[in-house]
């Protein structure tokens, strides 16, 4: 700064100098109204370049705040349709093998218990009771496999992340550098 104003400086302390030595002149009054118009008149300049990007500036910031506006909406709903396939994935999973446990204990009932019970007891429609109850404790149970199923794949997904972190984290506080031989 003090090489950009040198002249306008050298101008000013002349002027101070010799208004101290009462040794002003009309040529002198004159000189220094120039310079003071000059100076107006570029100060007006910057100032209406300065307001047209303080503008320009003004509209790209609020672009900006409508763009992170937006994303921020799509993140939202990305996240949405994140938790939802997660959902659908833990379910068939759950379902998977809520199915497979269900054949396997519908057939061991009629072929094991059913006829030992018809035996023993000899009551026409226990085996479909006792079929009814393995039902609903198999729903019950897929309900509790998909919850746990849902924590394993958030606390996947929370590792993942925060080692994604981490990593970057250590990579902008390293002090090394790849250029140093």
């Amino acid at each position: 700064m003090k090489e950009l104003y040198h002249e306008e400086q050298k101008i000013l302390s002349d002027y101070v100098g010799k208004v101290k030595q009462k040794d002003l002149s009309m040529d002198d009054a004159v000189g220094i109204a120039v310079h003071y118009k000059d100076l107006l008149d570029q100060s007006k300049v910057i100032t209406r370049i300065s307001d047209r990007l303080q503008k320009k500036l003004d509209h790209a910031n609020q672009k900006i705040k409508s763009q992170n506006s937006e994303i921020q909406k799509k993140n939202v709903e990305l996240e949405d349709t994140i938790n939802e396939l997660d959902k659908m994935t833990v379910g068939k999973k759950a379902s998977r093998i809520m199915f497979a446990l269900a054949i396997i204990l519908f057939v061991s009932e009629e072929q094991f218990l059913g006829p030992i019970i018809e035996d023993a007891i000899d009551i026409p429609y226990l085996g479909l009771l006792i079929l009814l109850i393995i039902a609903m404790f198999l729903k019950f149970f897929e309900g509790m496999l998909e919850s746990y199923f849902l924590k394993q794949t958030k606390k996947k997904i929370l590792s993942k992340s925060s080692l994604n972190k981490d990593n970057t984290n250590l990579g902008e506080n390293s002090s090394l550098s790849y250029s140093e031989k």
